[in-house]
């Protein structure tokens, strides 16, 4: 079901499970009833009709997710990037100005396809206020340099502490100096939303790639 989420929000931009239902025309109860027993055969064909994801993928995670990638190996090649995956302590000293700080060693390096700029960076998600779609473990890639719009996942610095924060963009409207507000939203509702215009947040990253492991990892140290 996870592979579900990340296909609809990577190629459709769905987020949750009410967006989900609505896009594939499914009731509530029977995203639910996936969640708890896996997704059927027919409701995977039809994800592969209205999503674009791969029915095959969705069953085994084999393949490219979408049913539209370009399979040319040396396109592929031509385009890979190397990101390094970095500790939250490091993670506080990205900024979103164009100056790159020095951050240390990383923990490890991802390589990726997708199209970054050079401040780009990846971290593995804490805690379970983006459940269920993000999972403790996973990995993400964020790129500082990319704006985010209503709905996308986006990585932060809040309040005076600086904590690091991993949450869903919001827009709320213009301030009276003209600058963007905007709520920062968990996806498990036991967690609170947070208001740029309530706490000081500079958001640090705007997630690209989402990276699911069936099974716990292990990096070297």
């Amino acid at each position: 079901m996870k592979r579900l989420y990340e296909a609809a929000r990577v190629l459709k931009r769905i987020h949750g499970q009410s967006e989900l239902a609505r896009a594939i025309n499914a009731s509530p109860q029977t995203i639910h009833n996936w969640q708890e027993r896996g997704i059927s055969k027919q409701g995977m064909l039809k994800a592969q009709e209205v999503i674009g994801c791969s029915a095959l993928w969705l069953e085994t995670g084999s393949g490219p997710m979408s049913l539209n990638v370009l399979c040319n190996s040396s396109q592929l090649f031509s385009k890979t990037s190397q990101i390094p995956l970095i500790r939250p302590d490091q993670a506080l000293k990205v900024n979103s100005t164009a100056a790159a700080p020095a951050l240390g060693d990383p923990l490890g390096w991802l390589f990726t396809h997708s199209n970054l700029s050079s401040r780009a960076y990846a971290l593995e998600v804490s805690g379970n206020s983006m459940q269920p779609v993000f999972q403790e473990g996973d990995w993400i890639i964020l790129d500082p340099m990319a704006v985010p719009e209503p709905g996308d996942f986006v990585v932060a610095k809040c309040g005076e502490k600086k904590e690091l924060i991993f949450r869903k963009y919001r827009p709320k409207g213009l301030d009276n100096s003209g600058k963007m507000t905007f709520e920062l939203v968990p996806l498990n509702e036991d967690f609170p939303s947070l208001r740029s215009d309530i706490l000081p947040i500079e958001i640090i990253g705007t997630l690209i790639e989402h990276r699911i492991f069936t099974k716990k990892h292990l990096i070297a140290s």
